[in-house]
């Protein structure tokens, strides 16, 4: 089986540019820095790049924002094509974030309703088809960036020699191995293999053991090569009916190539609270990290603001925010707000809190996925939790000039 991508191409995409304050972070410092717990640092990762306000997400563009914000960490998206190329791709489907539906004449895929025309990624061919698709932003506008590969998106960072992680989020099971012989060869600006400045991060479903992950064909290759893992499981609330899920992470929380754990509570007292107080109070001198992080969902949905712009076939529903929850994107359905979409008793009050910045500093994880990073930034230096001289190069101070604040509006 042959694992492919192609070159990266930025037509009429302007990168370069400098904004104000990309850090000479030392990625090795930054993957360090998930493992152990620092009272003055939580670890921010721009879900998807710093998007909003026209700049599409899982793009180049998204991805070199962030880093010129300062941001440390990206979660990135990918997913495996029919012709195994490695597209950076959030949905199961093309129409919500491409142009799939104007270039097939067919009616667009609007999220707002859930119909349109949205085929799967892993149905079609990456070469020839999609990596002729241009990428949409927020609001439904078509933009100039095409959709990058996997391979595209770190050549891409060395070019512009970002030191930047990339935490990996595979919506593909059949992606993962893939990926890593993508990566195996290409390095970072510093000149770091990307394999050791890339997370893995991966539902625990999958891979319920050590055992389980270290039997993998992939990671074996890891191991005989010397190639520095690191990987994080993610506990859902709905992976409790299927495996022990402490008993999980209790084991690989003793391996070496473990660095954190993503653990998806959903309210204080609620499904997975034992696996955050497992990892916050272990005091054992075998678990390899004591460090956790969570998702911050602030929903998909936001007011458009005065600005007069072309919403494509997207309609804004009445009402945005319900019950201090937020609505969320579903495949081929109308959004639902985040509420309604708890099973029962996963929540000790039916809320999920992952949208209440207050909640997640409070229940003290150590890293946080985020869709306004820039916004947490500052907030968290106000609070004496941005220490970012943890992860810098050595001999480096932190760059002058202050964050990229106000690029998107979300209310």
């Amino acid at each position: 089986m042959v694992y492919k991508y192609v070159s990266l191409g930025l037509l009429g995409l302007q990168i370069g540019t400098g904004l104000a304050a990309r850090q000479p972070y030392d990625v090795r410092k930054i993957i360090e820095a998930f493992k152990k717990p620092h009272d003055d640092l939580t670890i921010l990762c721009a879900h998807r790049g710093l998007r909003w306000n026209g700049t599409a997400e899982n793009s180049v563009d998204a991805y070199w924002r962030a880093a010129e914000a300062g941001i440390e960490c990206i979660e990135t998206d990918m997913r495996l094509s029919k012709d195994y190329f490695i597209p950076m791709i959030h949905d199961g489907g093309l129409g919500r974030v491409t142009d799939a539906g104007e270039q097939a004449g067919k009616e667009a895929y609007n999220p707002y309703t859930g119909k349109g025309y949205d085929p799967k990624v892993k149905d079609v061919d990456y070469a020839g088809y999609m990596e002729n698709l241009h990428l949409r932003d927020e609001m439904g506008r078509v933009r100039v960036e095409k959709v990058p590969t996997l391979p595209d998106m770190v050549q891409a960072i060395h070019k512009e020699g970002i030191n930047v992680v990339l935490e990996l989020d595979f919506k593909d099971q059949a992606a993962v191995e893939p990926a890593y012989w993508a990566l195996r060869t290409l390095k970072n600006a510093a000149g770091v293999p990307a394999n050791e400045w890339c997370i893995y991060k991966l539902q625990a479903t999958w891979y319920k053991t050590p055992e389980d992950f270290e039997a993998l064909p992939w990671v074996q290759n890891a191991f005989a090569s010397g190639v520095q893992l690191a990987f994080i499981p993610v506990y859902d609330p709905s992976m409790q009916e299927e495996m022990d899920t402490l008993a999980s992470l209790k084991a690989f929380s003793q391996t070496n190539y473990t660095i954190s754990a993503e653990i998806e509570l959903r309210s204080t007292d609620g499904v997975l609270q034992d696996l955050l107080d497992y990892v916050k109070g272990n005091q054992s001198t075998n678990v390899k990290f004591k460090t956790a992080g969570t998702f911050y969902a602030p929903g998909d949905i936001f007011a458009p603001g005065p600005v007069d712009f072309d919403r494509a076939n997207y309609t804004f529903p009445d009402d945005e925010h319900r019950n201090n929850s937020v609505y969320t994107f579903q495949d081929n359905k109308a959004p639902r707000l985040m509420d309604s979409l708890l099973t029962e008793g996963v929540s000790i009050d039916g809320h999920d809190y992952r949208s209440d910045f207050d909640w997640i500093v409070e229940q003290g994880y150590d890293w946080v996925i985020t869709d306004t990073p820039d916004m947490w930034a500052k907030r968290l230096e106000k609070q004496g939790r941005r220490n970012i001289t943890r992860m810098l190069a050595d001999g480096k101070d932190v760059a002058n000039g202050t964050l990229v604040g106000g690029w998107y509006k979300r209310d």
